[in-house]
């Protein structure tokens, strides 16, 4: 797998660092696997929390015709 890694590679002071770009370096050119590992489990909390609110709004878009309420 190629991480995607911007011309800059990061630009001066880390002005374009993606977050998972981030991460990437933080657990394999920095060897800081607990940081990284931290990093992971708050992306992937915002991403499911983003995730169950995409879910319960869809119920409100979505017409069923089948369905009686």
């Amino acid at each position: 797998m190629t991480a995607p890694i911007p011309p800059t590679r990061g630009g001066p002071d880390n002005a374009t660092l993606f977050y998972v770009l981030n991460l990437y370096r933080q657990a394999f050119e920095f060897h800081h696997m607990g940081y990284a590992s931290a990093m992971a489990w708050v992306l992937f909390v915002i991403v499911l929390i983003i995730t169950v609110l995409v879910f319960r709004g869809s119920r409100d878009i979505v017409y069923y015709e089948g369905l009686k309420t």
